[in-house]
């Protein structure tokens, strides 16, 4: 009896997940912040590179639970995104003004989708998420492609007070997060 409690159980919980994952995809919630940092580390994976990426969130000496790590440390920034979407979708809302910028149509004509349009804050939200989003993946690119160019540079150390790409940046006991903490500085920098 005990096993089939655990599977019953073990169901409903993958029904939820997926009840979840579909009203999500819905358009009549607004921007998961998990999903968000989700989709910033996986970014950031796919231009550091895994190594660096184990090495900068990885847990030592093995590079452990490097993605867990990451989507902690971005968890705030991620609810940053979501509340700086919601904030703008509801300016937009209130905007008396807004069917003169669009066309002439409504804030839930411009970004309602179903057939009452109903969706339209949720479907504002996650444009402009999606928005702030690609926006931080230009920076990381970018930022990843400037550590790429300074780590090649033969004259790094001449300019970095007689330090290599790797003393300067790294932090830890072996330094080998040097080219995450590298891509970490210089996007946050283009954020600003």
């Amino acid at each position: 009896m005990k096993r089939f409690g655990s599977v019953v159980l073990c169901c409903l919980g993958i029904g939820a997940i997926g009840a979840s994952v579909a009203v999500a995809g819905n358009g009549n919630s607004t921007t998961n912040p998990n999903q968000v940092a989700a989709q910033q580390c996986t970014t950031e994976l796919h231009a550091m590179g895994i190594k660096a990426f184990k090495g900068l969130y990885g847990d030592q000496p093995k590079g452990q639970h490097a993605m867990r790590n990451c989507q902690q440390q971005h968890g705030k920034s991620a609810r940053i995104v979501a509340n700086n979407a919601a904030q703008q979708c509801k300016a937009e809302q209130a905007d008396p003004n807004f069917a003169a910028g669009h066309s002439g149509m409504t804030f839930d004509q411009f970004y309602g989708t179903n057939h009452n349009e109903k969706n339209s804050f949720g479907k504002c939200v996650s444009t402009k998420a999606q928005e702030l989003q690609v926006q931080q993946e230009e920076n990381l690119q970018n930022a990843a492609q400037q550590c790429r160019a300074e780590r090649s540079d033969e004259d790094f150390a001449t300019s970095h007070g007689g330090k290599s790409f790797t003393d300067f940046y790294g932090s830890n006991k072996n330094r080998k997060n040097a080219f995450g903490k590298c891509v970490s500085q210089k996007a946050k920098a283009q954020q600003s």
